[in-house]
C-alpha cells in the first residue's frame, strides 16, 4: 500500500477510535490493527500516541471549520450576525455530539496543547468577522470569554448525553453571552 494511503487510513481509524472512547482508553495496538498497518508504524508515521492525537485535533478543527464556513455560506445574504453566531453553535454542537467521549477528552486537555491555542486564535478571529469586528480589549476579552462559556455549556450538555431538547436552549444562552459580552451585535 503507498505510504500516504497507509497514513490515511491510520489517521482514519484513530479519529474513530478518539471520538469513541477518552483519550487514555485508546491504544495505538488498536488504532494499528484497525488500519491494518503495525504499531511500528504507526510510531514511524506519528511519532507515538500524542503525535497521532495531534493530528487528528488539527484535522477535526479543520473539518469543524470548513461545516462552519459551508453553513454559514448556506444562509440567505444579509443574515444578522445572530443567525450567523446561531449557525455556527448548532455546527458546533452537531459536531462535537458525533464524537461526545472525544471531545470531553480534549475539553479536559485543552490549553496543554500548543496547536490548540492557534485554533482557538483562528476561532476568536472568525467570530470577530461574524460580529463586526474587535475594537479593542473589551471585545477581546469578550469573545475569548465567550468561547470559554460555550465549551462549558456544551461539556454540561455532553455530559447529560446530548440532549436534543436542550440545544435550543443552549444555543439562546450562548447567544445571550455574547451579547451581553459585547453589548451590541455590531451588525
Amino acid at each position: 500500500m503507498d505510504p500516504a494511503e497507509r497514513r490515511e487510513l491510520i489517521l482514519s481509524a484513530a479519529r474513530q477510535a478518539f471520538a469513541s472512547r477518552p483519550y487514555e482508553e485508546v491504544s495505538l495496538v488498536e488504532v494499528a490493527a484497525e488500519a491494518q498497518a503495525s504499531e511500528a508504524l504507526v510510531h514511524k508515521y506519528f511519532a507515538g500516541k500524542a503525535g497521532l492525537y495531534a493530528q487528528v485535533l488539527r484535522r477535526a478543527a479543520d473539518e469543524l471549520a470548513e461545516r462552519t464556513r459551508r453553513a454559514d455560506d448556506a444562509l440567505p445574504e444579509g443574515s444578522s450576525a445572530r443567525d450567523r453566531v446561531r449557525t455556527s453553535v448548532l455546527t458546533y454542537l452537531d459536531f462535537i455530539a458525533e464524537r461526545s467521549p472525544g471531545w470531553v477528552t480534549y475539553q479536559a486537555l485543552a490549553g496543554h496543547d500548543p496547536g490548540d491555542e492557534a485554533a482557538r486564535e483562528a476561532a476568536v478571529a472568525a467570530l470577530a468577522e461574524v460580529v463586526g469586528g474587535s475594537r479593542g480589549h473589551r471585545d477581546d476579552f469578550a469573545l475569548w470569554g465567550y468561547l470559554g462559556f460555550l465549551d462549558d455549556a456544551c461539556l454540561r450538555w455532553v455530559h447529560a448525553g446530548c440532549p436534543d431538547d436542550q440545544r435550543h436552549s443552549l444555543v439562546d444562552a450562548a447567544l445571550g453571552c455574547l451579547e451581553g459580552a459585547l453589548g451590541d451585535w455590531r451588525q
